[in-house]
């Protein structure tokens, strides 16, 4: 009986304690939660009924961004892009061309008019290009362009590439270049120089064939621009050149005897049909006898007698469209014998019957 009266008593105090802890635990406060890094640590999250609802997937997408700003105004505080030769302001004019372009290669175009009717310019850069042309047409000088360069842009392993020659036109075919062409300001494209010379061209030569590819191509890009190549007459014969305009020669002293260098070399070109733009090497043309050093180790420049005497004798001759001189150096013109004697052949070219370079 006594042991029965115990439990009872034992089942009252710990029915109490239930009744206590059931208010308690109905606020919401459960236990402290375990400390999370302990290997004890378990789930207390208290099971859901099985009527309740599974709760929704985590949220995992990525929140879009923030509405795109609209751009910003153009920074109109920013200086213009780079031009390497700026424009030349102001009207340009019409030109006004007397004789055949006479003049050193390569005269800056700040140096053209007086003596200096025409030069040749080698294209590098499009906005240089444009420039220096409209610099000549204020000055009605002439100019026959390269657009190509030195060989060594042109050739590869096995000699000349028209693929690479292509691609360097192709730098200013963007170009309007007509009204130029039109007002006679250009005077034509150098193809190439010297193709005779296997030198140039990794011990090979570049045909009349290829000559001929050349011209023509020229003529899609600009199809009013004359076109020529330096080369002796001799080294186009018998080729098909229906896309060639004009062929360059020039003289120097170790072509003498003048007399001799212009019978055969006018005559070569006859049956080409092609005009002729002829000169001479004066900077490191000249005889031993002429007392002035050339650019070129062992070469001399050519007196002022003898530009006189072998350019008067070359601009004597029929069928030119332009005579150059090689080339443009600054203290050799300065010389007054040689300025002399360049004033005098170019009184020379403005005599001769004005015209182009085409057919």
């Amino acid at each position: 009986m006594q042991t029965l009266v115990a439990y009872r008593a034992i089942w009252l105090e710990a029915s109490l304690v239930m009744l206590l802890t059931i208010p308690f635990q109905a606020c919401g406060d459960g236990p402290p939660a375990l400390d999370s890094e302990s290997p004890t640590a378990v789930d207390s999250t208290p099971s859901l009924p099985d009527s309740a609802p599974p709760p929704p997937p985590p949220d995992t997408t990525t929140p879009p961004p923030p509405d795109s700003a609209a751009p910003p105004p153009p920074d109109t505080t920013a200086p213009p892009p780079t031009v390497r030769c700026p424009f030349p302001d102001g009207a340009s004019g019409t030109p006004q061309h007397v004789g055949i372009a006479f003049g050193p290669t390569h005269v800056p175009s700040a140096k053209l008019g007086g003596p200096f009717t025409g030069t040749q310019i080698t294209a590098t850069d499009a906005s240089c290009l444009l420039a220096d042309l409209e610099k000549a047409r204020r000055a009605s000088a002439r100019v026959f362009i390269s657009f190509t360069g030195n060989s060594q842009w042109n050739r590869d392993e096995n000699g000349f590439s028209l693929e690479k020659w292509q691609r360097r036109v192709d730098r200013f075919s963007h170009l309007d270049l007509a009204p130029y062409i039109a007002d006679g300001t250009i005077l034509g494209h150098l193809l190439m120089d010297e193709p005779n010379d296997p030198h140039e061209w990794n011990g090979h030569t570049v045909s009349p064939a290829d000559i001929e590819e050349m011209a023509k191509y020229s003529k899609t890009v600009w199809p009013t621009m004359t076109t020529y190549v330096r080369a002796f007459p001799e080294y186009l014969e018998g080729g098909q050149l229906p896309h060639l305009d004009a062929i360059w020669f020039q003289y120097l002293d170790r072509w003498a005897p003048l007399d001799e260098f212009i019978a055969k070399h006018f005559k070569d070109a006859e049956p080409l049909g092609l005009k002729i733009v002829t000169g001479l090497n004066g900077i490191n043309g000249g005889s031993k006898s002429s007392g002035i050093p050339g650019k070129r180790q062992g070469k001399n420049a050519m007196s002022a007698d003898e530009l006189r005497s072998w350019g008067g004798r070359l601009l004597e001759q029929p069928n030119l469209c332009g005579f150059l001189v090689w080339e443009w150096d600054e203290e050799y013109l300065a010389r007054p014998d040689i300025k002399a004697a360049m004033e005098d052949l170019a009184a020379k070219a403005r005599a001769y019957p004005t015209r182009n370079c085409s057919r």
